[in-house]
């Protein structure tokens, strides 16, 4: 049997922050089992079955409140991840038609796909590295991380990526 000070001392050691008042409260809300002793000196005496039980209830507590913790932030990703699933889809489309249109400019204005240079303000017949060069500084204006449109880099990458 336990003192109070002692069944402290012991959640102390377990990782349960208790001082003597924690444990006179928890005696008295009856969430941990103890005896009143009978000597003048220690007011309640505490089985060390009835404290590793609350050890272990308390532990369980923890682990649940750290498992709901979990499921909800579990939950709020997937809503993030849905999210953003649906605006990459938007995004992909947008692409699409980005593209369309480009291919259908290309096509109104009786440029072959093969004189890009015309489109990129070049002399006819320009070497494919300096076409490569001009391509190049497009793709480098128009990135994202740089401030430029996604949408318009891709279409241009896969119209560059063809040159290749």
């Amino acid at each position: 049997m336990l003192t109070i000070k002692e069944a402290a001392e012991q959640l102390t050691s377990y990782g349960i922050d208790a001082d003597d008042q924690d444990v006179m409260m928890w005696i008295e809300e009856g969430l941990l089992k103890a005896e009143q002793a009978h000597r003048r000196n220690a007011s309640y005496k505490i089985h060390l079955k009835d404290l590793t039980e609350f050890i272990i209830q308390k532990y369980n507590d923890h682990f649940s409140e750290q498992l709901e913790s979990s499921k909800r932030e579990n939950n709020l990703l997937n809503e993030q991840l849905e999210l953003l699933n649906t605006r990459l889809h938007i995004e992909q489309s947008k692409v699409r038609t980005l593209k369309k249109m480009l291919n259908a400019q290309i096509e109104a204005s009786g440029t072959a796909p093969s004189q890009m240079e015309e489109m990129l303000g070049l002399k006819q017949n320009t070497d494919s590295q300096v076409l490569r060069k001009e391509f190049k500084k497009i793709l480098k204006a128009l990135h994202p991380d740089r401030g430029g449109d996604e949408r318009l880099f891709k279409v241009f990458n896969e119209h560059y990526e063809n040159l290749k």
